[in-house]
């Protein structure tokens, strides 16, 4: 399998939330790389069963609630997080933490089903969110 390194940005933004990490929760996007049509996170940490999640980007924001990846991780630390992603191309995304809420092991949350499966937080009240870049493939 080919595997192609790219860049990852951590930004401190206020539609993201501010600094990119929280005591219970996350995804480091250094190091992390492009294998087939997935990106491999090299750490993850949550803090309940829940997933890893991928949004397209429009004019620097999530495109939300729609993802276009998602792969479901265990509480604790997890290591080389793979998330198959639709249509991975160059370009802006974000990843995010959502919980693992109604107990179905399935990621629900989209349109129309906003109160399951939930973002995970950080202290101050806003989603935990990672905007990061994939360069050339």
């Amino acid at each position: 399998m080919i595997t192609r390194t790219f860049l990852a940005t951590l930004a401190v933004a206020g539609a993201f939330g501010g600094a990119a990490s929280a005591e219970h929760l996350n995804i480091m996007t250094e190091g992390a790389r492009v294998e087939g049509g997935a990106v491999v996170f090299p750490a993850v940490k949550i803090d309940m069963d829940g997933y890893v999640v991928v949004h397209a980007t429009t004019d620097g924001a999530p495109v939300l609630p729609g993802s276009i990846g998602h792969v479901m991780v265990p509480a604790g630390d997890s290591t080389d997080v793979m998330v198959p992603v639709e249509g991975l191309a160059p370009g802006s995304y974000v990843a995010m933490i959502h919980y693992e809420t109604n107990g179905n092991g399935t990621y629900d949350f989209g349109e129309g089903m906003t109160d399951v499966d939930t973002p995970g937080m950080r202290p101050d009240g806003t989603a935990y969110a990672v905007p990061f870049e994939i360069g050339q493939m």
